[in-house]
């Protein structure tokens, strides 16, 4: 179940009224979804499976005592220290070691984990990734499914959800890496407005009301929201605005691609320690995390995309989505015919490290918390030393953020000499600012001064389909910065920024 504080209501109005109706998955499919088959030999695979001893002669795995591997041992912090994160570092705390096994008791065998799988990943991880969703989320009804990282997941949600002449929507700045993958499947992107505390939801339901299927096409019934921590501007949803949100989702029939990399991330979040103390760190955090869009999805109608990526290593490139069972088939079926199941090495790890035998979901929890705690303390360094370098000067101002790993920082451009604001379209609804420019120019000279910092127009939705008014160029006066890094790279890159800020206004 998930634990909220005693203070919080765990039923709202939002969530009785979204108990009632039915929704026509089907209908949100894309054709290439609708027509794609089974693969047929991972059916039979997974028929194999269910009678134990049944003898397999219809598979073509090399045999496991051929694998030129027995046992694979990982060393990873204990979590017996008091702050793990800063005894790993400091190398003064004490190393446990997990292994995984071929021939051993062990929370999933070497046999299994190297051997072909199906594509939704081994029941060993999968099984302990629905107890963490169930104790942080509790999710009404979904199923696991293991994917390589979030940006395999999501490319994958586009194909079985997107068709050519598509729209989804997306904040006007998000992650265009992903948004990119879109593109060539036909699918076009409609912005919605931010403001400092992200997606601003009566725009989300200002464009599905005013949307004119005869001149716009088919209403977009899709949103790929990042609502922690939004990757650029580090925004992070509040309750009020998901709840809002969802309710909209559920009216216009939209299925929420909720992609959360940065959700365990979370900064000044005031965990009881009695709480810790008699039910364990899984329960106190659960207490005071933000409530996803998949904890209020009595719908069906979220699709979550959880990745280790930020929390363990980037080179893992594993992840889970949880879903409606309905899509979770789907979603199998693509990946078994595609990239076929996640690695096995990447599983046997995550499988000892929530095992009994390894941290355990309240040891994971722990850790998550412990590195909550540093990367805090990075970005109060960075905060600290932006407003002695940068912030002085008025040239520059930024938002703290409450997770993540970004600094949303704007660019004062009016106070530049050369701003201009009559600037004549060069098309119908066309940026009528010089903004985009003089960023561009700041970008060049930062990089010249031997600092990288991203600019805004790299994250920027175009829209093309004429339902948000003024032009996202005359709004591109941000980049984004990491406070991640080591003390020495936020002093110094903050430094470079400060000075190179005032010689390019001044």
């Amino acid at each position: 179940m998930v634990f909220l504080s005693p203070t919080t209501s765990t039923t709202s109005a939002v969530d009785v009224g979204l108990k009632r109706g039915h929704v026509d998955y089907y209908r949100h499919l894309s054709s290439e979804a609708r027509a794609r088959l089974p693969n047929p030999i991972k059916s039979i695979w997974k028929a194999a499976q269910v009678k134990p001893g049944t003898i397999n002669m219809g598979n073509g795995d090399p045999h496991h005592t051929l694998y030129p591997i027995c046992e694979m041992n990982f060393i990873v912090p204990s979590i017996d220290e008091h702050d793990p994160v800063q005894s790993w570092r400091s190398g003064t705390g004490e190393q446990n070691i997990i292994a995984s096994y071929k021939d051993d008791p062990c929370a999933l065998s070497l046999r299994t984990a190297f051997a072909y799988g199906a594509g939704a990943g081994l029941k060993e991880v999968r099984d302990a990734l629905a107890d963490l969703n169930d104790r942080v989320h509790s999710p009404p009804n979904h199923t696991v499914s293991l994917s390589l990282g979030n940006a395999d997941a999501l490319t994958k949600c586009f194909r079985l959800l997107g068709d050519p002449g598509d729209s989804f929507l997306c904040e006007e700045f998000t992650f265009s890496a992903m948004t990119n993958a879109a593109l060539p499947l036909g699918i076009e992107w409609v912005p919605i407005r931010m403001d400092n505390n992200g997606l601003v939801p009566s725009d989300l339901e200002r464009i599905l009301s005013n949307w004119d299927e005869a001149t716009q096409g088919k209403r977009p019934h899709v949103l790929y929201t990042i609502p922690c921590s939004q990757n650029p501007t580090g925004s992070t949803l509040s309750l009020e605005r998901r709840q809002h949100i969802y309710q909209i989702a559920h009216d216009w029939d939209i299925i929420i691609l909720e992609d959360d990399p940065y959700f365990f991330l979370q900064y000044d979040l005031g965990v009881n320690q009695s709480t810790i103390q008699q039910y364990g760190y899984t329960r106190a955090l659960a207490g005071v995390l933000p409530r996803s869009f998949l904890s209020m999805d009595y719908d069906g109608r979220v699709m979550r995309l959880d990745s280790f990526s930020k929390i363990v290593a980037p080179g893992m490139r594993l992840g889970w989505v949880t879903s409606n069972s309905f899509f979770a088939e789907k979603l199998d079926m693509l990946t078994d015919s595609s990239s076929q199941h996640p690695h096995g090495m990447g599983q046997a790890f995550v499988a000892e490290l929530l095992g009994s035998g390894g941290w355990g979901v309240d040891g994971f929890m722990k850790w998550i918390l412990s590195l909550c705690n540093e990367y805090q303390r990075r970005r109060d360094l960075f905060m600290d030393v932006f407003r002695q370098k940068v912030a002085i000067s008025g040239f520059a101002t930024a938002e703290v953020p409450q997770s993540g790993m970004f600094v949303w920082i704007k660019i004062n451009l009016e106070h530049h000499v050369r701003f201009s604001t009559s600037q004549t379209p060069t098309v119908p609804g066309g940026p009528t600012t010089n903004t985009a420019d003089l960023m561009d120019e700041l970008f060049r000279k930062l990089l010249n001064s031997g600092l990288v910092m991203m600019p805004a127009s790299t994250f920027a939705i175009v829209d093309r389909t004429g339902t948000t008014g003024s032009h996202i160029n005359d709004r591109v006066n941000f980049f984004r910065a990491t406070f991640v890094g080591t003390d020495v790279t936020i002093r110094d890159g903050l430094t470079i920024f400060g000075r190179t800020l005032e010689e390019f206004f001044c």
